[in-house]
């Protein structure tokens, strides 16, 4: 595999071109920007949030299909979306809408990182789970935790969309560090470019401030949050994304998981949940 590209670094107008078409094309995640925060304001109901996204065919029907599904307990079927919502269950909104509108921004493969489309939405999908179950350990808001999970590795869509664009077929070598990779071909890294599109959509400081600052040593220090989104990262890239093998492997060599007082098998049970949660998310949006 190649480390450094064989065009020149694409300039800084085609950086900025990128982030507006998937800004563009994606502008829906704006939903979920604005429902993280409407959840946490009181009385709030399911006909207010089905307005939110009603006029979204697509992810209405997504909705509808995860509702109906054994994941949630379905005994009889819903039709309509708050008949849908209701089912789901007000603590879970965020992540079946979060589940849904990710799956359609990660799909396409991210062929520069040689990651397949489905690999990539799982590794969000099980970050944002694992986040946002744990996210009490983290001292952290659940809505919060599970976007910054689910949303962290956005940037790699817009570095992806810029290489296509300039027709420059250069890959990751993963014996360099993804960013260093980042910064010679193109520029930019991936957690600056998803800071932007997060900011550009509205979402909250303290979730777009974190993805920005989700490799800064000093940041992942002081940040109970950053501490669990470096070992959820590091679980799965250990386990090579594989959500449908079981007994995944636990990393050793951070802080989250050698903080003092840490239950370890209590956390090797999380990420297991996590998995299957993804796993089957997953199946049900592939219409299994």
């Amino acid at each position: 595999m190649q480390s450094h590209p064989p065009h020149p670094v694409p300039a800084k107008d085609d950086y900025h071109q990128a982030l507006q078409r998937i800004e563009t094309v994606h502008g829906n995640m704006a939903v979920i920007a604005r429902l993280g925060s409407m959840l946490r304001e009181p009385d709030i109901g399911i006909d207010q949030v089905a307005r939110l996204i009603h006029t979204d065919g697509a992810l209405c029907v997504n909705i509808i299909r995860l509702s109906n599904s054994a994941f949630y307990g379905a005994s009889s079927r819903s039709t309509t979306l708050p008949d849908a919502l209701a089912r789901v269950g007000y603590n879970r909104i965020l992540s079946v809408i979060g589940a849904a509108l990710s799956k359609r921004l990660f799909m396409h493969d991210l062929k520069a990182y040689g990651m397949s489309a489905d690999d990539y939405w799982a590794y969000s999908y099980f970050c944002g789970v694992l986040l946002e179950e744990q996210a009490y350990q983290a001292e952290a808001p659940p809505e919060s935790a599970y976007l910054v999970g689910l949303l962290h590795a956005l940037g790699r869509v817009v570095l992806n969309e810029l290489l296509i664009t300039r027709k420059m077929e250069v890959y990751w070598d993963p014996s360099l560090p993804a960013e260093e990779w980042e910064t010679i071909v193109v520029g930019f890294r991936h957690d600056q470019a998803g800071a932007h599109l997060l900011r550009a959509w509205k979402f909250e400081h303290e979730i777009y401030q974190r993805v920005a600052d989700q490799k800064k040593p000093e940041r992942i220090a002081a940040d109970p949050l950053l501490r669990l989104l470096d070992f959820a990262r590091r679980t799965a890239e250990l386990n090579r994304f594989r959500v449908a093998t079981p007994d995944w492997s636990l990393p050793s060599d951070g802080a989250w998981e050698n903080e003092p007082d840490r239950d370890i098998a209590a956390l090797a049970s999380a990420v297991d949940r996590a998995r299957v949660a993804c796993l089957q998310i997953a199946r049900i949006l592939k219409g299994e």
